[in-house]
């Protein structure tokens, strides 16, 4: 066999069903038995293809030396154990690629450790879903070189977009899991702007639901089109088969998360990035948790939004849009930022057009927007931030300029969007001054003697405040 594949759950099978398609023989482990069987019964164009292993050693046994598995197994302790258990049965040379959820760091170790024993371990980000797993993702590589055997897998089974395979080595120890943990942080910000949309779709500009999906799928041909707006329609359109309501009025407004948003925001706040947004989005979701004090302040002081009259509809829908567009771009600078600052500080030679590149098919991010994106990076390898490419400034400065209109009237009538004003406030603030940091640093110095920097020579001094 080709390649060995540890974890045949949803993501690990479709992965398995992905290599086979593309002509790999495939041993595949899980403790879990009756994943085995289930991923075999769904290799219908050729089960031979995958030879379902009893334990690890079995596994081993079969693969071509040097021998190449791929983890697809939770984050944290579980991989942990796993590699303590191959360690044992593995040899020099052979390759261990970690493709599931985990902190850069943790890759940076085993990275590290395994190289004592000879053994090439890459941590890998992939970026897809389920869907992406089995018909393409997007593959973002960590580590040392890729062994041409391994590039040439995972070179097959990447999405294409253009014809080019969204497939990056994104650079040494931790990188690969690190880009994958930014794109998660953009993402969780993203569906955020895409769901305040949404609100206030409904709670202020009163459209019914097929009409906000024609709406969804209206911008999805344009500037605004991605995997995410796509599904946004088909979400809103889709009916719940036992009630005959919208499927999202079944659904209970809180919404959970695996961790790697929080690890990009807990990144950011360690690093002094401003990443307002992507911390926001696992803000949001945080509180959306608190169900019974919310249900108890929304009983003793509900929100009564006005609609907007239909007639006045329209130039507000397009303020809406342009509004989006802007938040969105934010939002990618944002990330954008960190991965730049990170590679700083983690000397990674990380290629931000190239990952524009990568993410521009098969992942959740991949969109319109990307392609603006890698061209800002590859007119300006070195631009320190999105704002400061002419086109990406510009098309933010606009879109937020005619979308105020309709973020001003959600806040007159208290319809929370905290990811649209957030995005905006981070424009706002990067084009201000004076900022009111000012007065926070004369705060500090007054009561604290921390100091202060004079404006007119940029020296450091301790103010006589008496």
């Amino acid at each position: 066999m080709d390649i060995g594949l540890i974890g045949l759950g949803v993501m690990g099978c479709n992965l398995a069903l992905n290599l086979m398609e593309k002509g790999w023989g495939v041993a595949g482990f899980d403790i879990h038995p009756e994943f085995s069987t289930t991923c075999r019964q769904r290799a219908i164009h050729d089960p031979g293809q995958l030879l379902p292993c009893t334990d690890l050693h079995q596994l081993t046994t079969h693969l071509k030396s040097p021998r190449h598995l791929l983890l697809m197994i939770p984050a944290g302790d579980p991989v942990d154990r796993m590699i303590a258990q191959l360690l044992p049965i593995l040899s020099q040379g052979d390759v261990v690629m970690d493709c599931g959820n985990s902190h850069f760091a943790d890759s940076t170790r085993r990275i590290r450790d395994l190289a004592l024993h000879g053994i090439h371990y890459f941590g890998t980000g992939i970026s897809g879903g389920a869907t992406g797993a089995r018909h393409g993702p997007a593959i973002m590589v960590g580590g040392g070189p890729v062994p041409d055997s391994l590039w040439r897998i995972l070179e097959s089974i990447a999405a294409r977009h253009q014809a080019e395979p969204c497939l990056h080595h994104a650079g040494p120890d931790g990188a690969g899991h690190f880009v994958k943990m930014v794109h998660n942080g953009i993402e969780y910000a993203d569906m955020q702007l895409l769901a305040e949309c949404q609100s206030l779709m409904q709670s202020l500009l009163g459209l019914e639901y097929p009409d906000q999906a024609t709406l969804f799928e209206t911008w999805n041909e344009g500037e605004l089109s991605s995997y995410l707006t796509g599904i946004t329609a088909k979400i809103i359109r889709n009916v719940d088969r036992e009630t005959g309501n919208p499927t999202l009025e079944m659904i209970a407004d809180t919404a959970s998360h695996k961790g790697t948003g929080q690890w990009a925001a807990e990144l950011a706040l360690n690093l002094g990035v401003s990443t307002p947004n992507l911390i926001q989005a696992v803000d949001a979701r945080f509180l959306s948790s608190f169900q019974e004090a919310r249900s108890t302040l929304h009983h003793r002081w509900p929100t009564h939004p006005e609609r907007i009259a239909r007639e006045d509809r329209d130039p507000l829908i397009t303020a809406l849009s342009e509004a989006l567009l802007a938040a969105r771009i934010s939002v990618f600078a944002q990330g954008f930022h960190l991965m730049r600052l990170a590679g700083h500080r983690y000397e990674w030679p990380l290629d931000l057009a190239a990952i524009s590149r990568c993410w521009r098919g098969g992942c959740i991010l991949q969109g319109i927007v990307l392609e603006s994106i890698h061209g800002a990076y590859t007119r300006d390898p070195n631009l320190d931030h999105l704002f400061l490419d002419t086109i990406s400034g510009r098309r933010v400065a606009e879109g937020f300029h005619h979308g105020r209109s309709i973020l001003t009237r959600a806040v007159s009538q208290g319809i929370p969007i905290p990811g649209l004003l957030t995005a905006l406030s981070y424009w706002d603030a990067w084009r201000h001054k004076p900022l009111w940091t000012r007065m926070v640093a004369a705060q500090r110095d007054y009561f604290g003697a921390h100091g202060v920097v004079r404006a007119d020579n940029n020296q450091h001094v301790t103010w006589d405040w008496s």
